[in-house]
C-alpha cells in the first residue's frame, strides 16, 4: 500500500546545496486530511513537512498516479498556514493563483507543477508521511572538527537546532552529558553562521543575541544544556557532541 520514496540532499561544508532530514513515504491509499493525518502519526512521525525541493522531488515518484497528494500543511487561522509537525519550514511555493478560497484549509502539492494547493479536507487524495531523523548523544570529548568528522562516518551529520520544538527534544538527549557545552553542526565561516546540514538559520537560540563577528576562535556553536541556549565556542575545545541518526 505504500512505496518508500527518500530525500536526502546532502552538504559538504562548503557547499550550497541543502540538507532535509526527512525520510518520506508515499502511502497511496487515498483518505482526507485528517485521515491521513491520523495514519501517519500512527505509523510514521507525521504528515509530511516538505521544503520545495522536496516537493520537487517526491512529486516525481512514478508510484504516485494521482495529480494531487496530501502533505502536513494545513490552515490554523485566516491565511495562517502551519504544518501539521510543528517545523518553521518556509511555506512559499504557492502555485499561480494559490491559496485561494476560505472553505479550503488543508495542503497538498500538485504532482505536475510540484507547487502547493490549497483543497478541501473532505478531499480523498494519496498521501505522503515523514519519519525526521533523531539525534544521538556522543559520549566522547572530541573537537568539533573530530565531532563532525565523527558523525559523517557513523551516522549523518552534526545536528542542526533549527526549531523551538526541535530545541526541546535535543535538550532531553543531553542530560547524560559529562561536557557542560555539547557540539551541534553551527559554524562559522566567511563572515555568517550556519548549519553544516543546511538548514535553515531563521530560529535562533544564542546566549546573548545574535551573534554577528565572534572573536577570537569563538567561530564554534556549542548548546549550553544548562541555560538552553547556543553559544559561540572555541571549536579546539573538546566536548560530547550531538549527530543525526536515521529512523
Amino acid at each position: 500500500m505504500k512505496a518508500t520514496f527518500t530525500v536526502f540532499l546532502f552538504l559538504s561544508l562548503f557547499g550550497l546545496s541543502f540538507s532535509l532530514y526527512r525520510k518520506h513515504f508515499l502511502v497511496k491509499k487515498r483518505m482526507t486530511w485528517e485521515d491521513a493525518q491520523t495514519y501517519c502519526r500512527k505509523h510514521h512521525d507525521d504528515l509530511s513537512t516538505a521544503s520545495e525541493e522536496e516537493a520537487q522531488q517526491i512529486s516525481t515518484n512514478p508510484e504516485n498516479n494521482d495529480g494531487y497528494f496530501w502533505i502536513g500543511l494545513h490552515m490554523i487561522s485566516n491565511n495562517l498556514w502551519s504544518w501539521s509537525g510543528g517545523e518553521d519550514q518556509n511555506i512559499d511555493y504557492w502555485d499561480i493563483w494559490e491559496p485561494s478560497g476560505v472553505a479550503e484549509k488543508c495542503g497538498g502539492v500538485s504532482r505536475y507543477t510540484a507547487k502547493l494547493h490549497n483543497m478541501m479536507c473532505s478531499y480523498y487524495f494519496p498521501f505522503y508521511c515523514m519519519e525526521v531523523f533523531k539525534p544521538i548523544l556522543v559520549h566522547q570529548n572530541k573537537t568539533w572538527d573530530e565531532s563532525l568528522n565523527y558523525c559523517r562516518q557513523n551516522y549523518i551529520d552534526l545536528v542542526s537546532l533549527s526549531s523551538q520544538i526541535y530545541m526541546e527534544k535535543v535538550i532531553n538527549e543531553t542530560l547524560t552529558s559529562q561536557t557542560a557545552y555539547v557540539w551541534t553542526g553551527l559554524r562559522f565561516m566567511a563572515g555568517h553562521w550556519f548549519w553544516v546540514s543546511g538548514d535553515d538559520l531563521q530560529y535562533k537560540a544564542w546566549s546573548e543575541g545574535e551573534i554577528q563577528c565572534p572573536s577570537g576562535n569563538l567561530r564554534c556553536g556549542a548548546l549550553d544544556r544548562e541555560e538552553m541556549v547556543w553559544k559561540p565556542t572555541d571549536c579546539e575545545e573538546r566536548h560530547n557532541f550531538l549527530c543525526l541518526k536515521k529512523p
